[in-house]
């Protein structure tokens, strides 16, 4: 018991007080995050807003690690068009994530979202393909700030890492619906 008592000691000595949080919101495959506005919630506790951004930007802030809430309000010519709740959002300091965490909502509920980073933070040569079709990429990666992000129908893909001539292929990686997916290339 002590020892156990210790670890958590140490493990919650060690864990940063906030972690940078993004969120970038898609209809299907399309970027909507310029027209969302967003409205952040810690879980289950819809009274107080822990933070917001307006159409037009991103909600990029540092949160406390927890579990979180978010609303996606779209609107287009000044008219709501749609609100999507993504609930119970793990935002952690993952070591692999460098002190940030991306959190993609989709409006369109079959999608799913794999974020690939690279060695030192970096954006891979990364591509996502159906399995065993290795012709045709399945989803172009949208720009990210140190990633490539996938934004695709849920379900089972073969990433490669690389280009054409030197390419590692990772096969059955899992695009889970409506949640975000993070993935180290190595």
């Amino acid at each position: 018991m002590r020892v156990a008592l210790a670890l958590a000691a140490a493990l919650t000595l060690q864990a940063p007080a906030t972690v940078r949080l993004q969120i970038r919101v898609f209809d299907g495959a399309a970027e909507v995050t310029a027209e969302t506005r967003l409205v952040l919630y810690r879980a289950a506790d819809r009274g107080a807003p822990v933070a917001r951004a307006g159409a037009a930007q991103a909600l990029d802030t540092p949160v406390p690690p927890g579990l979180y809430d978010a609303q996606a309000i779209l609107e287009k010519d000044g008219r709501v068009v749609s609100i999507r709740w993504a609930e119970r959002l793990v935002v952690m300091p993952y070591p692999d994530e460098a002190g940030r965490h991306l959190e993609v909502i989709n409006f369109q509920s079959d999608y799913g979202a794999l974020e690939v980073m690279g060695r030192g933070g970096s954006a891979p040569d990364a591509a996502l393909f159906e399995p065993g079709v290795r012709d045709q990429p399945a989803a172009r990666p949208a720009s990210g700030d140190g990633y490539a992000l996938f934004i695709a129908p849920a379900g089972r893909y073969d990433l490669r890492i690389g280009d054409e001539g030197h390419a590692t292929w990772h096969a059955g990686i899992d695009v889970p619906r409506d949640r975000t997916r993070f993935w180290l290339a190595r």
